[in-house]
Parts: C-alpha cells; sequence; structure tokens
C-alpha cells in the first residue's frame, strides 16, 4: 500500500461512505483498463523476444539494436498499469479528488492506494496472471460523492519484473510455472542486482607514484611502457618496416603454483629477476610440465584459492631481434612477460568472453637467442586455463592494434597500487525502501558476491529487520567444484526455512552467480528448460551489455549436471542436490512451499 495515504485519509474514506451525495452520483466512469481486459508490464518488443524459440532469440541478441530495442522505456523498467477515468462533474467545474484503490480478486487483498487531482494513476509492480479490482473515488471536501469501480486482468507472461528504482534488475522467479502446472508462488522470492555497490579500490595516482618512487622503478617502468609504445605506433604508420620472425612458441609450459599471498607479496619483483632461464623454483613452489591439448589449451587443474596464481614459463630461441605474432587468451586474470618486459597485463578486468585462443592477437618484441616467456594467470570462477599459439602475420595491423590495446591496458594496470577501500554506497532510499521492506517485506538478503565486493559490510543494506547471508558464490559451470557445491550448500539451506521468507538474492548484476543459483531453484520446482533459459537471458532488459557472448557459459551450467542421473534436466539437478547431503523430503518441502497448489 502507497504511503502517500496518510491515516486521515484513510479515515475519512471509512466514514465518508455514509455521507455520498446523491446530486453527484454517475458523473464518474472508467475510460481504461475497459472491463476484463489484460494489461502487460512488458514492451512490445520484449514479449516479442519471448515468444521466439532458443535460436531466433540468440539471433536477436547477436544485434546490438535489438539489445538496445529490448531494454524499453527508463532503462528496462517495467510498463505501469495506467488507470483512467473521466468524471463530468469535474469538467464542468466541481474541485474534486480522487482515491484509487486496487485489490487482488482471488481473496480481496488491497495492493495499492493512493491519492491524485487528476484522472488517471499509474500502478506499478502488480504480480502476473491475475484479476484485480480496482475503484476510483471521487472527494469534495473530505466526503466521497461519487464512486466506481472496474477489473482488469495482467498478463500470464513471465518474468514478473519489477520497478525498484535505485536497485536495478529486480525480478519475481514467480509467476512461471513449474510441476504438474502449478504455478511458483509470487511475492516469496526474488532475484535482483546489488542491493549496494561494490566496495570500491582506490588508486595512487601516477603524480603520487613519482613523487614517492625512492628508487627510481615506476618512472623507469613508466618509460619502458611508453618508448614499447612508440615503437609500435611507428610501426602502425610503417607496417611494412616489419616482417614477423619465426617464434617457435610451443604448447609445452612449465608452470609453477605459488602461494597467492606471497605470491601477492613478491610475484613481480620475483619474475622480473629471473633472466633468461626457468629456475629451478619460484617462491617455493616446484615445477610441473604440462602440455597443451589439440585445442592449444593449457588446463591448469583445480585452483586451491581464488584469484590462485599459476605462473607459466617457456624458453623460446630467435634467431635475430625483432617481432612476433602470437594468438592468446586466458581463463581469467593474465599477464604476459617476454625477457622480463611486460607486453600484456590483463589482472584487473580479465580476458574477454568467452575465452579463445583468438581473444588477443599481439606483435611482441624478441631478442636474438633466448627469450623467457613468462605468462600469470589467476583462476577466474569457471575455469583455470591459458590458450596460446603463434599467429599468422596477415593482417599484421591486427597484431599492432592488439599490441597498443595491451599497452593501454597496462598503463591502466601496471602502475595500479591501491591506497585504499571504499565501502559500497547503498541504493535503499526514499524512494524504494516501502517497496523492499513493505509491499516486498524482505527478510533475508543473500548476497553471493566476494568478500572484497563486501568490503566494510556488516548487515544487509535494507536496515537491522532483514536478515544478511553472506556467501561468496561460484557460477556457472563453477557449481560443480568442490568450493561451488559447498557454496551452494550453504544457499540452499536457507531456502528450506520458512522463517526465512520473502527472500532476495543477488550478486553485482542479478545475472551470473544470481543466475546459476535461480537455475537450480527453478530446476527443481519444475520450470521448463527453455523459460529456465529465459530467465537467465531478460537481465538484458536493464543490464545492455548483456549478449549471447556469453552463451557458451551458460551452456556449460546446464552441460555441468550431465554427469548427475536422470532422464530429464530436473532429475539430474534433484542428484546434485542430494549429493550435497539434502533430502527427497527437502526437495519436496521447497515444492509444497514455493509451488500453488
Amino acid at each position: 500500500m502507497n504511503k502517500t495515504i496518510t491515516h486521515s485519509i484513510a479515515c475519512a474514506m471509512l466514514g465518508a461512505a455514509l455521507f455520498l451525495s446523491t446530486a453527484y452520483a454517475g458523473t464518474l466512469r472508467i475510460v481504461s483498463p475497459e472491463e476484463g481486459q489484460t494489461v502487460s508490464a512488458l514492451t512490445d518488443v520484449q514479449r516479442e523476444f519471448l515468444s521466439l524459440p532458443k535460436a531466433e532469440r540468440t539471433k536477436w541478441m547477436s544485434d546490438a539494436g535489438h539489445r538496445k530495442d529490448l531494454r524499453g522505456p527508463r532503462n528496462g523498467k517495467p510498463l505501469p498499469t495506467i488507470l483512467r477515468w473521466e468524471d463530468d462533474a469535474a469538467a464542468g467545474g466541481a474541485r474534486r479528488s480522487y482515491v484509487v484503490e486496487v485489490r487482488r480478486a482471488s481473496d480481496g487483498l488491497p495492493v495499492f492506494l493512493d491519492t491524485t487531482s487528476g484522472n488517471s494513476i499509474k500502478v506499478r509492480n502488480l504480480e502476473i496472471a491475475r484479476t484485480w479490482n480496482w475503484t476510483v473515488r471521487a472527494m469534495e471536501g473530505g466526503r466521497i460523492v461519487d464512486e466506481v469501480s472496474g477489473t482488469f486482468k495482467t498478463e500470464d507472461l513471465a518474468p514478473r519484473v519489477i520497478d525498484a528504482g535505485t536497485v536495478p534488475n529486480v525480478r519475481d522467479i514467480g509467476g512461471r510455472k513449474g510441476l504438474d502446472g502449478r504455478r511458483i508462488r509470487q511475492g516469496l522470492v526474488f532475484r535482483t542486482a546489488g542491493i549496494n555497490s561494490n566496495a570500491r579500490k582506490i588508486y595512487y595516482t601516477m603524480e603520487e607514484l613519482l613523487a614517492n618512487d625512492t628508487t627510481g622503478e615506476v618512472a623507469a617502468r613508466s618509460e619502458a611502457i611508453r618508448a614499447y609504445e612508440a615503437k609500435l605506433k611507428a610501426l602502425r604508420d610503417s607496417p611494412g618496416t616489419v616482417k614477423p620472425l619465426d617464434f617457435p612458441l610451443s604448447g609445452e609450459w612449465t608452470v609453477f603454483y605459488p602461494d597467492t599471498e606471497v605470491f601477492k607479496e613478491k610475484g613481480d619483483a620475483a619474475i622480473k629477476s629471473l633472466g633468461d632461464e626457468i629456475p629451478v623454483d619460484f617462491l617455493g613452489a616446484v615445477p610441473k610440465l604440462i602440455a597443451a591439448d589439440s585445442t592449444k589449451t593449457v588446463t591448469l587443474g583445480k585452483p586451491k584459492d581464488r584469484r590462485g596464481p599459476a605462473v607459466l614459463m617457456q624458453c623460446v630461441e630467435s634467431d635475430a631481434d625483432g617481432w612476433a605474432v602470437i594468438s592468446c587468451g586466458a581463463d581469467w586474470y593474465w599477464s604476459l612477460r617476454v625477457g622480463g618486459e611486460i607486453i600484456a597485463d590483463y589482472t584487473s578486468q580479465g580476458n574477454a568472453k568467452p575465452v579463445s585462443i583468438d581473444n588477443y592477437t599481439l606483435l611482441i618484441p624478441v631478442r636474438k637467442g633466448r627469450n623467457l616467456v613468462v605468462v600469470t594467470v589467476e583462476s577466474g570462477a569457471a575455469g583455470w586455463t591459458w590458450l596460446s599459439r603463434n599467429a599468422p602475420p596477415e593482417p599484421l595491423s591486427k597484431a599492432i592494434e592488439g599490441a597498443l590495446k595491451a599497452v593501454a591496458s597496462n598503463k591502466e594496470n601496471f602502475f595500479r597500487v591501491e591506497k585504499g577501500v571504499e565501502k559500497g554506497l547503498s541504493r535503499v532510499n526514499d524512494g524504494n525502501r516501502h517497496l523492499l521492506l513493505d509491499t516486498m517485506a524482505i527478510k533475508t538478503d543473500i548476497d553471493l558476491r566476494s568478500d572484497g565486493e563486501c568490503w566494510g559490510m556488516e548487515g544487509s543494506p535494507l536496515g537491522n529487520t532483514v536478515e544478511w547471508v553472506h556467501v561468496s558464490s561460484s557460477a556457472y559451470a563453477g557449481m560443480q567444484e568442490d568450493w561451488g557445491r559447498e557454496q551452494f550448500t550453504k544457499v540452499f539451506r536457507v531456502f528450506l526455512d520458512k522463517s526465512k521468507y520473502p527472500i532476495a538474492f543477488h550478486c553485482i548484476a542479478g545475472r551470473d552467480r544470481t543466475g546459476a543459483v535461480a537455475f537450480i531453484i527453478e530446476a527443481l520446482l519444475g520450470v521448463d528448460e527453455d523459460e529456465m533459459r529465459k530467465d537467465w537471458e531478460v537481465t538484458v532488459f536493464q543490464d545492455g551489455d548483456l549478449n549471447f557472448r556469453t552463451d557458451r557459459l551458460y551452456e556449460k551450467l546446464v552441460a555441468g549436471f550431465d554427469r548427475w542421473p536422470g532422464e530429464t534436466l530436473r532429475e539430474r539437478v534433484e542428484a546434485y542436490v542430494i549429493s550435497l547431503g539434502f533430502t527427497k523430503e527437502d526437495i519436496a518441502f521447497l515444492r509444497d512451499w514455493l509451488l500453488e497448489p
């Protein structure tokens, strides 16, 4: 119920019906929605997209223009239901205000109450697939002088997207059909983006770094990167002067797995001191020889830690000084050095999506004789791999541009020295607090973000009446790894406690980690596989960066359950959940609680 209605107005409404003036009766009439009309909160473009088969939706999403259209009005917010009426008495000069009330027809539950001096009002965030009764009452001098009622329906089309103001990507997982055609109850489980923003790291400026550069190292590195960039720009202007050398980069690497904290503290200096030889040990780690497979992929195994490092080394002989071309990619954060010099540093933003050996084509400087190639790869959430090969020299311009982009990244990342951390700002404000706490009535905030993203947090941004459950989660194929399984176990326990509902769960964007949890819950409830995929896809309604480059990650999420027994995906997901230590009775509870009779 809208809090703009004061207690005095509500009381006046209850008593004023006794004094309904017949002098004005019949001057008020409904314009829209027409009696029994079905209204939608989705745009025509969004509805068309949801009607398409998977292949056609994928085709749509390859087009940036279509993705922009799908975001709809006001950055993807759902369309409001606009209630309109006419009043002959007001048109004749009577000064009136109007009280509008909306009730759910099935149980008479009031969901909206507000006043206006106009002839229309917007109602937002109604449940889908419902019939609604609404009444508009004309008021003069605190008395009801006329009233009229109508009925409308909301479209039976998921998702139920919710306009939560500054909290983006909010939608109810309820409304979709589950087992035996039973609909998931609405108003109990919400998936959202972050209810506050991520903590933000503060970095020293270049000026500050230079001012404290007592050893001259910062200035020397800055000059080295500047000189490398100048050479690349000269090559770009005169590409005919470059004849790429044969650089026999092999698929066999010597790999070290140093301790994560030791690597953070000493890794950079240790790599710079290597010279041209592979050491017998690196920061206390012993070497392991790993060869790439037929796809040129070096699979690094299971990381012990999040952002755990693998350091790959290889000595390559060159017949002359010059330039070589390689293509590479990694999962997930990586850097490349040749002869101690940084060539590419993507340890902050990570690799392009999806991971491919053609993500980056680089023109790299090499010296006559031995060149030590050192690659660092820090583990991501869905794997731990390195891909590389010698690349054909044509078109050379691609390699030069790739190298220049890497230099730009080096400038941004290589001198990023952390100065401090700022706690993420809350997205809860006077405009959405009532919706989140009273209308949605959230009791539990499941936060799937990492410790770093949640730095400084001690509870939910929604306040101390909401329980904050912080479980740093995995996503996609990572749900099958030991760490992902352990974290989902913690999350699922919350869903088995009625006292925790209504529940909101989220990461920061409300897509990847959130989507993986939603996938498992919806599978257990018997949602059709294509409907589950749509629930992941419709993040694009509010996130214009989402497109089907990430399709492979979603496919890995689905394929990850193939290892479990069962003829259907639902049965395989059940087997996965039971393997975590839960029982069939736990799954039956979830269905009885979240599915309508």
